[in-house]
């Protein structure tokens, strides 16, 4: 007999949980991952998958005399349904049902999660949601869970641990302040940011260089981190094939291809299985270096639309003042730092954001000394537009990308 019920428990590092049942509401019935079948074993090794609908059978405990344990436990695909995004761009998309094929709507605010923090999407991902129809036949996702949170390079290699792996490559390169400085975190989420936008734009240049092993024919691949150590020896990304595990047809969260092997120099062991050295990433053609340098002659035209959306950046002076008050504020500013990079082209900071190279400017709105916000200008034509301001940390975050920032105003 098949029962239904919710996962009320699971412990990840143990492998076992247990299920509350329709049936039997009161009692707790025990499984272990060994009797979770199909897409639920993934899941429960994933993410928190507490209070998931599930279906199941249950029998004598073999562990305790007088009790009953699950097994045959599944997902309970008539209340939840797994597939991969589609499309997701400018807070919506689609999403398509694993099993039946459709594609359902997928919107930012129907992600769980989604009203705390900024949870991204994109093409390939997979998700776990629920279905809905409105009363004109809208097909929709909701209660949307992003199953895979890691980050690109973790998805690309498997890292037994790689916070600690990002430790020793902050240890191994010349000395830098990967913390955020303001708002200080005690780690390294810039260089956390740097290389994963790093391995990203690496990868879609073709630069990640492969190799094999004569004796085995062991594939390896190993990329440029940009970085350097203290003696100005390049650091690269040392990596292993592995071979795929997924032979089935089922619903599957993509398998990393690599094991890291580790942060080194051309002195590493690994080296000898490569016929040339990996290039570093680059974000303009030489043509465009000219576009490095910001035109103080240029008009800048303000988003206000934009702008006014991220009004919570602000200082609490500026953002509580009208609007006319509010954007004659960000005028004098602008001026200011216009005159700054006139006088100094260090001041307008290049960084890469949505494939293109724009500039972040300093607003100092309290005092005409220090900056309190970054304004992002790119240029459009003949004119510069800013649509947005930045959090200090959020710019040296950014621009940290392209090259170690001057901290003339960015000092966060």
């Amino acid at each position: 007999m098949v029962s239904k019920g919710r996962i009320k428990f699971y412990h990840r590092q143990k492998r076992f949980g247990f299920i509350v049942i329709q049936e039997d509401p009161k009692n707790k019935i025990f499984f272990h991952i060994n009797d979770v079948n199909e897409e639920l074993k993934e899941l429960l090794e994933t993410i928190d998958c507490c209070d998931e609908p599930v279906t199941c059978k249950t029998r004598a405990s073999t562990v305790k005399d007088g009790e009953k344990e699950a097994f045959d436990v599944k997902l309970d695909l008539l209340l939840r349904s797994v597939g991969h995004i589609t499309k997701f761009e400018r807070g919506f998309g689609w999403i398509k049902d694993f099993h039946s094929k459709e594609l359902w709507f997928a919107h930012h605010s129907n992600i769980r999660g989604a009203g705390v923090k900024f949870i991204s999407l994109e093409e390939g991902d997979p998700v776990l949601f629920s279905t809905h129809k409105d009363s004109k036949g809208k097909k929709e996702a909701i209660d949307i869970v992003k199953i895979d949170n890691r980050c690109h390079l973790e998805r690309f290699a498997y890292f037994e641990n790689f916070y600690i792996s990002l430790k020793a490559l902050s240890n191994k390169a010349e000395f830098e302040n990967w913390d955020y400085i303001k708002d200080r975190t005690d780690w390294i989420p810039v260089l956390f940011s740097y290389i994963n936008h790093t391995f990203d734009r690496i990868s879609s240049q073709g630069k990640l260089v492969k190799g094999n092993s004569s004796k085995d024919n062991k594939e390896y691949a190993y990329f440029n981190t940009g970085l350097v150590t203290p003696f100005q020896d390049e650091i690269y990304g040392y990596f292993e094939k592995i071979p795929s595990i997924h032979n089935s047809e089922g619903w599957h969260i993509q398998q990393t291809s690599y094991n890291f092997l580790e942060f080194e120099t051309d002195q590493s062991r690994y080296r000898k299985f490569f016929m040339h050295s990996p290039e570093i990433a680059t974000y303009f053609l030489d043509a465009e270096i000219k576009d490095l340098i910001f035109d103080a002659s240029l008009e800048l035209i303000i988003d206000k639309e934009h702008i006014r959306g991220r009004k919570e950046r602000f200082p609490d002076a500026i953002k509580s003042q009208n609007d006319e008050a509010f954007f004659d504020s960000i005028q004098k500013s602008i001026e200011l730092a216009k005159r700054r990079a006139k006088r100094n082209y260090k001041t307008a900071i290049p960084h890469f954001y949505d494939d293109r190279i724009q500039f972040l400017l300093p607003l100092c709105m309290l005092t005409k000394k220090d900056a309190d916000l970054a304004l992002v200008v790119n240029k459009e034509e003949n004119v510069y537009k800013a649509h947005t301001v930045l959090t200090l940390d959020q710019a040296y975050n950014n621009a940290r990308l392209l090259a170690r920032p001057d901290r003339e105003w960015l000092n966060p």
